[in-house]
């Protein structure tokens, strides 16, 4: 199921969504720019690598990963890499090819201009960040002895999915559903598609976590922390509400 588009009308432009997309597709070109070498260097350097966060720094990292078909296994000076801590924050910019970023991107613009209209401009990067830094987290709480590189912006994209699970429950999403040679577009409810997406992240990453460079646990991570912040967001009274929202209860549109 890929989305096509939602139901769900906004009221202001998404600013931040712009900001988003533009710098992740300027760091994605910029780290392309200097050649594969270049390119594998900031992805090591930059990535949320588990196995740093319980190892001395001054001790060799031992990678033994693949980045799709790129072989990483070598020995890795830690001493000249950022501190693994802000690594949770860096991997959100970065992705491992160009369908990787595309994919991402997409996702992001059709639910976080919604989110971001609602929270307002100065709270969505705040909802943003935080959810990022969820799902690297749990990711490295998990996987603590992985050496493989975790990248992408899909853990705080899977917190806007979860706050908008909970946001717009009435809400439908065009998804373009292919059968073979045969495509069609389908509308489905919101609650029912973000359930099998997220159903679709935990099964796997309960039963193994990390698939062709897919990190399941982590994209699970962001999903439950936007789903539980748009909840904590609410019951402050920090989410302006529109007709067809959950909490509807008059326009109250502030922006």
């Amino acid at each position: 199921m890929f989305p096509f588009a939602d139901d769900t009308r906004s009221y202001s432009v998404p600013i931040w969504i712009f900001i988003l997309i533009a710098t992740n597709v300027v760091i994605f070109f910029a780290s392309m720019s200097g050649g594969e070498e270049h390119y594998l260097q900031t992805i090591v350097s930059y990535g949320t690598i588990p196995a740093r966060f319980f190892q001395p720094a001054d001790k060799p990292l031992h990678l033994s990963a693949r980045l799709g078909t790129t072989d990483l296994g070598s020995v890795i000076d830690q001493s000249h890499m950022p501190p693994p801590i802000l690594t949770l924050l860096t991997a959100m910019f970065l992705h491992g090819g160009l369908m990787h970023l595309i994919g991402n991107m997409w996702f992001l613009w059709i639910f976080g201009d919604n989110i971001e209209d609602r929270m307002g401009k100065l709270l969505f990067p705040i909802f943003y960040v935080i959810c990022g830094l969820c799902a690297g987290l749990l990711h490295v709480v998990i996987y603590r002895g992985s050496s493989m590189p975790t990248i992408g912006a899909s853990g705080a994209i899977a917190g806007i999915m979860g706050a908008y699970l909970y946001m717009f429950p009435r809400s439908t999403i065009a998804t373009l559903m292919g059968f073979g040679f045969y495509f069609t577009i389908i509308h489905v409810p919101s609650q029912i598609f973000l359930g099998i997406w997220f159903l679709f992240q935990l099964i796997p990453g309960l039963a193994g976590g990390v698939a062709g460079n897919v990190a399941f646990m982590a994209h699970v991570g962001g999903f439950i922390a936007g789903l539980l912040l748009a909840m904590l967001f609410s019951s402050l009274g920090l989410i302006s509400w529109a007709e067809g929202d959950r909490g509807h209860r008059g326009f109250s549109f502030r922006p």
